[in-house]
């Protein structure tokens, strides 16, 4: 379920369930992500189905702007603009959604071993793989591998990016790496 609380302390409470009766479940380390205007909420699960939702009014069961299956969905999403950058098993893709068309559209997919929590900055897009221990930078623009960088030392099962003052932050089962430069 998803619940939306006014963040002025007043209000009703708006939610929204999984359109499911059995075992489903929203499942996200961050859940969902919402655009600049706060009027595109997008959230993934393990079952692959993307929905947008309206921020003010998620209408129940059924009531989501737009709904598409786009892949299996494991972490936490990242957002710039109208472009959700969700970690997939068989690596990330960036998802384009409007609200105002109620749409939902893949724009490309990256490194299939790509499959962490993203970043976003430095104009590109950071993921790392869990598998081979490598952190990618990404154009934002088609998700070419601008360049790749051995993280060494195993990484969780959910590698997350960390961006700050040119600097990409990953932790590894057994410290943290920084990589200038990001």
């Amino acid at each position: 379920m998803v619940v939306g609380v006014p963040l002025s302390g007043t209000g009703a409470l708006v939610s929204w369930h999984t359109p499911t009766s059995r075992e489903g479940a929203v499942w996200g380390i961050a859940g969902p992500v919402a655009g600049p205007s706060g009027d595109s909420t997008f959230i993934m699960g393990k079952r692959g189905v993307g929905y947008l939702l309206t921020t003010s009014s998620m209408g129940g069961i059924g009531g989501q702007l737009a709904a598409r299956t786009i892949c299996p969905a494991f972490g936490a999403g990242a957002v710039s603009g109208p472009t959700v950058y969700e970690p997939c098993y068989g690596g990330l893709a960036a998802i384009s959604v409007s609200a105002a068309q109620r749409t939902i559209s893949v724009r490309w997919r990256g490194p299939d071993d790509g499959n962490g929590s993203p970043g976003i900055g430095g104009g590109a897009v950071w993921v790392a793989s869990t598998s081979s221990g490598i952190l990618y930078e990404l154009d934002p623009a088609n998700g070419a591998v601008r360049s790749r960088i051995g993280i060494g030392g195993g990484l969780p099962h959910f590698p997350s990016v960390s961006l700050a003052d040119g600097t990409a932050f990953i932790g590894t089962l057994d410290s943290m790496v920084a990589v200038n430069g990001a």
